[in-house]
Order: C-alpha cells, then structure tokens, then sequence
C-alpha cells in the first residue's frame, strides 16, 4: 500500500529562509537542511552533483534587473553552505545565457564543465536566437575555455555527459524550418566540435528531442520523446549507439501521450526508463520502462511500473538507484495551480512505495536528484512565488525526511 509524507513550509518560514539564505549551516544541522540561493528575479536550476569532500554543485541561470540571464555555477560545502569565490557567471560578450547540465569532472578535483544557451538578437526584430553554449573550468570554478555552437535557428541542449573517449556529448533538439529534430553531437576536451554529429530525422511527425544520454562504457543510450505519425500524439524512443553515432531504435509507447525523461542502468545490460503519461482521465502520471540490450540491440522491453494519484499530476524528472537496490524519483506533485517538490521510492522489485512531497506557497518543482556520502538523497528544485524564482537545495534522509 502507498503511504504518503508532506512536508509543509508556511508561506512565513519561506521568508525566514530568504532573509537569512546566507547563514551557514553547521555540523549539527546537516544531516537534513533547506538551502535557498536567491538573485532577484527569475532562477531556474539545472544539475546538481556531489563532489569528492561531499560537498555539492550546482549549475543553473540566475535573472538580475542588470545582467539579465547568465548561466551559474554554485559550489558549496557539504552543509550547503557556498563556498567562498561562488557564484561564478558567465556569458558570451554581455549577451544572455543559461545553464541546463552539468558535469563534475573527477567528482570536481579536475574542475567542471557546463552546458546551455546563448541568447543572440535577431537584427531587425524583437526576437532572440538560441545557440548551444559550453563552458569548461578549472576546480575553482575559473574559465579554461567556453565556446558557442550554433545555425540560424535555435538549438537546444538538455542533457550532456562524458564520452567513451576523452570529450563531451550533448543532447537535445534542433528547430529546423519551424520543427524539432533530435540532436547529439559531440566535442573533445578543448571545445572543439568533433564533425560527426547525430541529427535523427522523426519522419512525418512534427517534433523530436532528446532528453538524457547515458554512457555503459561500451555504448551510449539516448532517451527521446517523439511526436507519433498523423498527430497521434507522442512517444519515447530510446537510440543506442557507439562512436559511429549509427543509431538502432527502440520505440516505448502506448495508446497514451507519454514522453521520456532518463535512464538508468540497474544491472549489466538491463536498464529502466523514466517517463510521463497522460491518463485515461487526463491527469499526468509516471512510468516505468524496463529494457535489456545485447551489443548495440534491445532485445527486451517491457512497463514495469505505473504511479498515479487521483486528481493530482504527477511528473518524473530524475531517478536513482540506492546500494540496496531500491530506487527515487524526484520531480513534481501538482494540484490546480500548485505544486511540490516529489520523491518517489520504488522497491528493487518495482513495487510502488512510499511518497514524500515538500510544498509551500506557490510553485515548487523537482530538478534532479542525486545519493549523498552518507546514503541520503541531495535534490535540486525550483521555487517560485509570485514573479520570482530561486535554486534550492534540500538534503534529506535515507527515507526522505527533513
């Protein structure tokens, strides 16, 4: 039977928090603490990872009234505390930028290596044009280089990761005459673009993107959402892959509307995929996909799990999987025009279990999700009231609590 936790934050302890987001917290507070990191207007987050000491990164965009966007690096010790010379900003000639995904080089000793956009003015009219944006820095967050890639259209970078050989891979779409293509592509470790690239054309359909690459140290995974033939909705396709970037093709879909979010490796060859649907009655709920690969094939697919809750939406953004087996989703608990942070635990047998949700005021939604040192779970979120957004860090218990 599922069991439900929330844990409430009145509207008054979120202002506390904001007044007094620089205080650091101490040893005897850390085995659960909230972390707010504010700018002034609008923030989103993107990636968090743990370092080496157990110490956390974080990447994003902060919105100020005079820089506008720029892509943020955010360091902190393991209390959640910034460290000292953070946040680092960056951008690409005062124009505006953004971070999506981030990547620890060596758990953060070898520094860190960012991906996003740049936003560069069209001439002649009001619009934007939106171009892959990379940064690679040292430990202490000091640019090594940066380097933006881009058409005259838009591109779109969600996921990156590193690569078999020495370099980086990324993931997302590119606009191409008004639709979306599927895009990976790759760059070696100074930034420069390797000239194989992955466009997957998805014939007589509108829209294609990917959303979350996973590398097993052969071969590379790639979780797509597609729009089905004739407006019949959308679909995941998951793409396997080596370094010919030659793609075999697995399709994960229903009579639902359903879109892929990441995929995680349980077991050697055997891999469960996180998605979202839209039920019978028109609310969202999350699914799990289970699939077995031979080589570059996948041989096996199968939905393993179904997790829903009446009246409510329920969105997945990212899963782990914790040393006894047993997995969590963290993503977003929405009802009517509010929402919560969500985790999710799964049993090693995929027997839905317990629920826990962290709400206030306003809008909170669950960005990523990673295991802390000592066996807890570190989970990065956006929370917004009214027309301000900040990052937030909350680290929690093994079951979830605060």
């Amino acid at each position: 039977m599922q069991k439900m936790i929330k844990y409430s934050f009145l509207l008054i302890l979120l202002t506390a928090f904001l007044l007094s987001c620089e205080r650091e917290i101490s040893s005897e507070q850390a085995d659960s603490f909230i972390k707010f990191y504010p700018s002034s207007l609008l923030d989103q987050a993107g990636d968090v990872e743990v370092l080496t000491n157990g110490a956390y990164a974080i990447c994003g965009t902060e919105t100020s009234s005079s820089d506008g966007k720029r892509m943020v690096l955010i360091v902190t010790d393991k209390f959640g505390n910034v460290q000292s010379g953070f946040p680092k900003y960056y951008s690409e000639e005062g124009l505006e930028t953004g971070g999506s995904s981030l990547i620890a080089l060596q758990d953060g000793s070898e520094g860190f290596f960012l991906s996003g956009f740049v936003e560069r003015p069209v001439a002649g009219s009001q619009l934007v044009q939106k171009d892959i944006f990379l940064v690679r820095t040292s430990a202490s967050g000091e640019v090594i280089w940066q380097r933006s890639y881009g058409s005259q259209e838009d591109e779109l970078i969600l996921h990156a990761i590193e690569t078999i050989r020495p370099g980086f891979m990324l993931a997302g779409s590119q606009i191409k005459n008004g639709k979306s293509d599927i895009l990976v592509m790759s760059v070696t470790e100074e930034g420069d673009s390797i000239k194989l690239g992955l466009n997957y054309s998805n014939l007589n359909a509108e829209n294609a993107t990917a959303t979350f690459l996973l590398n097993t140290g052969e071969s590379y995974l790639c979780v797509c959402t597609y729009d089905k033939f004739n407006n019949a909705g959308t679909g995941i396709r998951i793409l396997s892959f080596d370094d010919a970037l030659s793609p075999f093709v697995k399709t994960l879909s229903g009579s639902q509307d359903v879109c892929g979010t990441c995929i995680l490796e349980v077991e050697n060859g055997q891999f469960v995929v996180l998605g979202n649907r839209v039920n019978g009655d028109g609310e969202s709920e999350m699914v799990l996909y289970g699939i077995e690969t031979e080589g570059l094939l996948i041989r096996n697919s199968s939905l393993l799990a179904t997790i829903s809750e009446q009246n409510v939406d329920l969105t997945g953004r990212r899963i782990v999987e914790a040393k006894n087996g047993t997995m969590t989703i963290a993503g977003t608990r929405r009802i009517k025009e509010s929402s919560e942070i969500l985790l999710q635990f799964v049993s090693s047998g995929m027997a839905v279990e317990e629920r826990v949700s962290y709400g206030a005021s306003g809008i909170q939604t669950g960005n990523d999700i990673e295991l802390s040192k000592d066996g807890g779970f570190v989970v990065l979120g956006t929370n917004s009231y009214g027309q301000s957004s900040m990052i937030s860090l909350m680290k929690t218990s093994v079951t979830g609590g605060l």
